[in-house]
């Protein structure tokens, strides 16, 4: 299997924490998670990481797990760097409240 970047990284709870910046990164990872949940959702994903021939199906395979790890739970959303009630508005531009 290739590797290829995982961008934007994927930041999964637990102790520790773990970022997935590649491909087998997230191949290692899925190959401790999915003996835990036979015949499920985690296999799936687990066998789609194992086909990974270009970087289309990496992308795909990337969604997939990122979709997964939301819906369990187990995905860190990226915080914003001030909250909402620190910003200044006469400061504020679109371009900022986009990222």
């Amino acid at each position: 299997m290739d590797n290829f970047a995982i961008d934007p990284e994927l930041r999964i709870r637990g102790l520790p924490e773990t970022v997935l910046r590649q491909s087998d990164e997230a191949l290692t990872f899925l190959r401790t998670k999915a003996p835990s949940f036979p015949g499920g959702p985690w296999q799936d994903i687990l066998q789609m990481f194992e086909a990974i021939r270009d970087e289309w199906s990496a992308m795909e395979a990337v969604v997939r797990l990122e979709i997964l790890l939301e819906a369990e739970g187990l995905l860190f959303e990226e915080a914003r760097s001030e909250l909402p009630s620190q910003l200044n508005p006469v400061n504020l531009d679109v371009a900022s409240v986009e990222n």
